[in-house]
């Protein structure tokens, strides 16, 4: 579920990954051989207790990474409760502490992931799905298999993981902006899902399960049940039809964006997605990935070789108050709702209220109050987010996108805004669907471009169509001396 988001691929229906790379453990020797199994198996956990953590702060990760688009919840009493379950399992396993960081995500999918410096996100929605601490106890010892087995600094980011870059620039996952989501399949993505691409590591098919065999192994020498392990794998698929399915972050964002792009109301045949999902294959190396079932025959050929008694541990109880959560888990109700009506407004209110400093959760504001035309209060919002010590990438374009667009405050100011925030967004190492944006404010607010590379891609045309595309559209907002972001808003009108 590592990194999502979040193994097969669990798309739609019809639509499959190209792609040929193949792991030992899906051979029917392995299925068979008990030696050539116990010897995997005994790699793994020698490999597991040779990880050496970097020292970093996990909690840096998120800083890092930019992105607040999986900005984890406080929510400190289940917080505390999955921590110490990562805990437990760390002194179990390596007899010392974890040198991690669990954190609820505030997505309503199933699953969760890692940073390569130890910070774990589980997602809310997943809490809802689980019925016994046990299954938890697996899913986090399968996150921590990831980190001990060192599968960060194998990957080393995929720098930046292009084809999932490119999968975000298709489809906005988590924007709750209709505009946005209207534009996206020609313009390119934007925002959350840009971001929330580029920062995760795909975990190829061998070491998805390498860290579910792992886990297992984990769990057999706790006082959870390793049957837990194909308990969640089972809810994995079973929550395909009703949840974006989170066995690793590309999961969960190819499942929505197949979801998405085939509820757009444009045409675009099933070959045609088939065709794009191929490039991204592509473009991440031609890695195939396993399905949840086809895990479940994997760690089941090693959970049923254990010990009769290991096996006959019976769950303990979930023993979370959920209640704690239905702020945010309420936001389910948001895509029911119009943006610019009172019932969205309170929603998100009462979720504030809950986690006033979630900066997903203010962004979720900061649109419904563009979507509302309140000009003021989203300005002043823009402002704080633009002033904010630490802003993210996020935070940064929203309001820039906003400030351009709008007298929400007097020029002067806006200037002085304007400047302080792309001077921080062009020092961004970001995806290629922001180049024009980059090419336009920096044009516009008179801030020098450190990438001569981007300018030039926009400057020449080339690149992919929808970079092009954006790139001509901010030509003509600079020569028009019009705001980009109104262009790109009736361009499509």
């Amino acid at each position: 579920m590592a990194r999502y988001l979040f193994p097969g691929l669990i798309l739609l229906t019809g639509l499959v990954l190209a792609g040929c790379s193949s792991s030992p453990y899906e051979s029917e020797q392995w299925s068979e051989d008990t030696e050539l199994r116990q010897k995997h198996l005994e790699e793994l956990v020698s490999r597991s207790e040779e990880h050496s953590a970097t020292g970093r702060d996990p909690a840096a990760d998120v800083i890092a990474l930019r992105s607040d688009s999986v900005a984890p919840l406080v929510a400190a009493p289940i917080t505390a409760e999955l921590q110490a379950i990562a805990e437990e399992l760390s002194q179990t396993w390596r007899g010392e502490p974890c040198q991690c960081q669990v954190r609820l995500g505030p997505s309503f999918s199933f699953g969760g992931f890692t940073y390569p410096h130890g910070t774990i996100v589980i997602q809310t929605g997943t809490l809802e799905y689980l019925d016994s601490r046990d299954e938890l106890a697996a899913l986090i010892a399968h996150e921590l298999s990831h980190l001990w087995l060192d599968h960060h600094e194998k990957n080393r980011m995929q720098s930046a993981t292009k084809g999932l870059t490119d999968l975000a620039q298709a489809i906005s996952i988590f924007s709750d902006d209709e505009d946005a989501k209207k534009t996206t399949m020609r313009m390119g993505g934007s925002t959350d899902a840009l971001v929330a691409a580029a920062g995760f590591t795909q975990w190829n098919r061998r070491q998805e399960t390498e860290a579910d065999l792992l886990a297992a192994k984990i769990l057999e020498k706790s006082r959870y049940s390793p049957m837990a392990m194909i308990a969640m794998l089972t809810k994995l698929k079973k929550g395909s039809d009703e949840v974006p399915v989170a066995g690793s972050a590309y999961e969960e964002m190819g499942a929505v964006a197949a979801r998405k792009i085939k509820k757009e109301e444009i045409e675009i045949s099933d070959n045609q997605v088939q065709n794009w999902l191929k490039s991204v294959s592509n473009d991440m190396g031609g890695r195939e990935y396993l399905s949840s079932e086809d895990r479940r025959q994997i760690v089941r050929s090693v959970i049923y070789g254990l010990e009769g008694a290991t096996l006959a541990r019976s769950f303990t109880s979930l023993g979370l108050d959920l209640n704690v959560l239905k702020p945010v888990t309420s936001l389910r109700a948001l895509n029911e709702l119009e943006p610019a009506s009172p019932a969205y407004a309170a929603l998100v209110d009462r979720a504030l209220a809950q986690e006033p400093e979630n900066l997903h959760l203010q962004l979720i504001k900061f649109r419904g109050l563009v979507s509302r035309g309140d000009q003021k209060e989203a300005g002043q919002m823009a402002v704080a987010f633009i002033e904010s010590p630490n802003p993210t990438f996020s935070v940064l374009s929203e309001a820039t996108r906003f400030l351009d667009q709008y007298a929400a405050v007097n020029d002067q100011t806006r200037k002085s805004l304007m400047h302080k925030a792309v001077t921080r967004l062009v020092e961004l190492d970001l995806p290629d669907a922001y180049v024009a944006d980059k090419y336009y404010l920096s044009r516009r607010y008179e801030v020098p471009l450190h990438d001569k590379l981007n300018e030039k891609l926009c400057v020449a045309g080339t690149g992919k169509v929808t970079v092009r595309e954006r790139c001509e559209l901010a030509k003509q907002a600079l020569q028009r001396n019009r705001s980009f972001y109104q262009i790109l808003a009736t361009s499509e009108q």
